[in-house]
């Protein structure tokens, strides 16, 4: 196995008898330094498990959050995820908010993410040679520092971050009746505030698609059925890396956006379902 050593910085914390006289304990933060390393991959220790299509904002060739504004273009944009070790992870491309470029990051990326910010307060004022350190917790940063590194790996001159595993999720906006509409997205963590109904693992596509326009059909969103999914694809290479389950995993959602829902589904207008929605809201407030 090859490695890129970085070294990074990182700060531990102190308690310390400032001289052998002191009784109270004093703390203070420390500055470290440590040599990571990490794997640098080949095509066969990496394989792609998944290919993303999807609509992206793409700015040719932005290089700092300057070049993203004016010359983007909104179009179908394909993505790779590998797989190492278990685990996904995907290209680190230059960004901003949810544009991205055609330009990766560079490797202080890695650095940038793994190291510690400098504290506000760091302490030891009355710190000398004469004073006696009580306790440290030198080795637990060093294993967070580690821990985090196994959060990166190189392939191809490009760094790639692990990733959650690509799922299908419906998502509804506004009230019903086109006004916002229903929406189909590829996501990659579930959503507190959403029910496991409207998440489908990368093999339930059409399963995904057909819910959806169930969902678009009963609120009203007539304008969100004919297109349901059509820009939004994971593709399978490996399905073997498909473990999402999220009838087991996730739970039934925030109950009062719930029974939001549900109030709209049983409108027969955006106006309608606006004011009942108030009702509710009203209602839950005067609860607390």
């Amino acid at each position: 196995m090859v490695y890129m050593i970085f070294n990074i910085k990182f700060w531990s914390m102190e308690k310390y008898l400032p001289t052998k006289r002191c009784r109270n304990l004093r703390q203070r933060y420390v500055k470290n330094n440590i040599d990571v390393n990490i794997k640098e991959l080949i095509e066969t220790d990496f394989p792609v498990a998944f290919i993303i299509h999807d609509y992206q904002s793409v700015y040719e060739n932005a290089k700092s959050y300057d070049d993203f504004y004016g010359n983007g273009e909104y179009k179908m944009f394909s993505e790779e995820m590998r797989t190492y070790n278990g685990k996904l992870f995907k290209p680190v491309r230059i960004s901003h908010g949810t544009a991205i470029s055609t330009n990766f990051e560079s490797f202080d990326y890695i650095k940038q993410r793994i190291q510690d910010y400098d504290p506000y307060w760091k302490g030891g004022e009355d710190f000398t040679e004469k004073s006696i350190v009580k306790e440290s917790n030198i080795e637990d940063c060093k294993q967070i520092i580690f821990s985090r590194a196994e959060n990166y790996v190189i392939f191809d001159g490009k760094v790639w971050e692990t990733c959650g595993e690509p799922m299908y999720n419906v998502t509804t906006f506004g009230l019903g009746h086109n006004h916002g509409g229903t929406g189909f997205f590829i996501q990659y963590n579930y959503n507190s505030n959403i029910s496991n109904k409207n998440y489908f693992n990368a093999l339930e596509r059409e399963k995904a698609i057909t819910y959806g326009k169930q969902v678009a059909l009963n609120r009203g969103d007539t304008n969100s059925i004919d297109n349901m999914g059509e820009h939004d694809i994971i593709e399978v290479l490996m399905p073997e890396m498909v473990t999402r389950n999220p009838q087991k995993e996730h739970g039934e959602g925030d109950s009062f956006m719930n029974l939001i829902e549900d109030v709209i589904t049983n409108t027969d207008s955006s106006m309608e379902a606006g004011l009942l929605t108030a009702c509710l809201c009203v209602n839950e407030i005067s609860k607390e």
